[in-house]
Order: structure tokens, then C-alpha cells, then sequence
């Protein structure tokens, strides 16, 4: 299959604590505010909160921050059927768990990316390959999410021919 794809659109990561969350990718790390939902129908406990916040990450990315949702049975039955069974109103923003993700770093910005998150009092680990010529340097998130920014070009190691 070659579906005509450009690459991540969006990414949502489960957060315990929204504002300690968005201080950390918005104020620590520097990425923008999208936009902020705070929706009544939400399943979580406190209502008058904001539970979801969109952050621009680059290109044509945003990283969604979601509180946890409350799912009642009939909820959780819906989640196991396929999703060609589901309603209109069905839970389609709600997947899986997320292992990591990584975000895409230019081999000349790494260091200046490892010295701002480490300045920001962050534990961080550099991995560097040699069969692969690549770095990655992973960190946490505030929200125990581990973080990697990653020099590799997919697209020259895999040699993807983006012409047509």
C-alpha cells in the first residue's frame, strides 16, 4: 500500500495534570498554544477544566495534551467493536497507549536542542549509531512520557523517492 501521505499530523499524548503539562511542552520546551478545549461532555472529574490543549511541534504537526477520560461500560463495549460499527458520536480520538515518540532534529541543531533542555534542569541520554548515522537524545516529560529528538532522515535511510 502507498497511501499519499506527508507524515505526522498530530500526535496526543494523556496528561495526569493539564497545567503542569502545558508549562512544561509550552514554557519549558517552546512550543506555541494552539488552542485549548474545555468540553462539558467530557468524562473528567472536574468539568470547569481545561481538557484538551493543542501545541504546534513544527511542519504541519500539533501534539495534543489530553486528560484522562472516565469511560463508562457501554463506552468501553464501543472501544472493542470495529470501528466501521461505530456511530457518529463514537469515541474516535481514543486509541491505545503510546510507548514514545520522537520528534524530528536537524544533525546541526542537536546540540543547541541538548543544551536547552538540559538548562532546563531536564535528565536527558544521548544514543549515537554508527550503522545508522543518527543521534537521539530522549528525555521525560513531566507526565513520564519519554521524549526523543531524533536526527535521522527516514527518508535517505530508507531511500524514499519523494519526487512522484
Amino acid at each position: 500500500m502507498d497511501l499519499p501521505v506527508n507524515g505526522v499530523s498530530e500526535l496526543v499524548l494523556e496528561v495526569e495534570e493539564m497545567d503542569r503539562a502545558v508549562e512544561f511542552w509550552s514554557e519549558t520546551l517552546g512550543f506555541p498554544i494552539l488552542e485549548q478545549w474545555n468540553d462539558p461532555e467530557a468524562d473528567v472529574t472536574d468539568e470547569g477544566t481545561v481538557w484538551a490543549t493543542w501545541l504546534y511541534v513544527g511542519g504541519n504537526t500539533r501534539l495534543g495534551l489530553w486528560l484522562p477520560r472516565d469511560f463508562t461500560k457501554s463506552d468501553l463495549k464501543q472501544k472493542e467493536q470495529p470501528v466501521s460499527s461505530w456511530p457518529a458520536t463514537a469515541l474516535y480520538d481514543e486509541g491505545g497507549e503510546h510507548v514514545h515518540f520522537a520528534l524530528d532534529v536537524d544533525d546541526a541543531d542537536f546540540e543547541t536542542a541538548r543544551e536547552q533542555i538540559e538548562q532546563s534542569g531536564l535528565s536527558t541520554t544521548v544514543r549515537e549509531r554508527e550503522h545508522i548515522p543518527s543521534r537521539s537524545l530522549y528525555f521525560k516529560d513531566t507526565e513520564d512520557n519519554i521524549i526523543e529528538l531524533y536526527t535521522r532522515s527516514i527518508k535517505d535511510t530508507y531511500q524514499i523517492d519523494t519526487t512522484g
